[in-house]
């Protein structure tokens, strides 16, 4: 089996690692917080020490960032990943990244003889849903790993289109957030139950807006820099987009005002200081 290299040993990193190990890959793997580097190394993987090393040790490459800042940093450099990659390799971004910083990386690749595929995912039930973009012939080679990290993938088109379709996917979460959260400061504000949304309106609002705690996966702030790359692109198209502007806002004020670790529901917030 195709040996893998995994950069970022975070909250999806680890789940990679799991299955990636279960399946039988030969994996190495680094990431800047030790801790993590050695929770993989004790499901079977090889500890790397700088992104050169990786590359040197495996033929997929795999990036598990936070975002364009990341990848760069694990891109450039003297012992960054372009250093070291040679022909026949891929590199597959499974972050939420800027899709002119994919764009970037693949004309950077293929000068070295290598592929570089877009490829963000987002969680539905039952697992990870991956939407690829890039060469479609880098797609087909490198389905085996798209099987062993994600429950659902498909080639959306050439390179950044992957990300371009995440950033869809952004928007519409966090439109419908925050209209959850309005609802439930609503409720209390009116002395209503806002559990009753729920359990007898049936809508999807997050038990975390209901509970007020907000810690967990998936933290508000890279949701924030998430829409922040949407208005960015849509800047650039020329598109209208007033309700992601005004849900970015609401975004950035409780990315600023508060815990820098909470879940996306810590939105909520926003509406309490709204209704004092």
């Amino acid at each position: 089996m195709e040996r893998v290299g995994l950069i970022g040993v975070g909250n999806i990193g680890r789940h990679f690692s799991r299955l990636l190990l279960e399946r039988g890959y030969p994996l190495i793997a680094l990431d800047r917080e030790p801790e993590r580097v050695r929770f993989a190394v004790e499901l079977g993987a090889t500890a790397a020490s700088t992104p050169a090393a990786v590359a040197r040790g495996a033929e997929i490459l795999l990036l598990s960032l936070p975002g364009s800042h990341a990848v760069e940093s694990v891109m450039e450099g003297s012992d960054g990943l372009l250093s070291a990659l040679t022909p026949g390799q891929i590199v597959i971004d499974t972050g939420t990244s800027r899709p002119c910083t994919d764009i970037r990386y693949d004309q950077l690749a293929r000068e070295r003889g290598a592929g570089f595929l877009d490829a963000p995912i987002t969680w539905r039930r039952p697992g990870l849903l991956c939407m690829v973009g890039g060469e479609a012939s880098l797609y087909h080679r490198a389905r085996g790993i798209l099987d062993t990290i994600s429950h659902k993938h498909r080639h959306i088109g050439p390179i950044g289109q992957g990300q371009k379709l995440k950033l869809m996917n952004q928007i519409i979460l966090a439109g419908q957030l925050a209209i959850h959260a309005e609802a439930v400061a609503f409720c209390r504000r009116v002395d209503l139950d806002p559990h009753l949304l729920h359990e007898h309106l049936e809508f999807p609002i997050a038990p975390a807006l209901l509970s007020g705690e907000f810690s967990g996966s998936g933290t508000l702030a890279l949701h924030y820099k998430d829409l922040l790359y949407a208005l960015e692109i849509g800047h650039e198209a020329g598109a209208n987009i007033p309700l992601t502007s005004l849900v970015h806002e609401i975004f950035k004020h409780s990315a600023f005002q508060g815990d820098p670790d909470w879940s996306q529901p810590g939105i909520l917030e926003y509406w309490k200081r709204l209704n004092p």
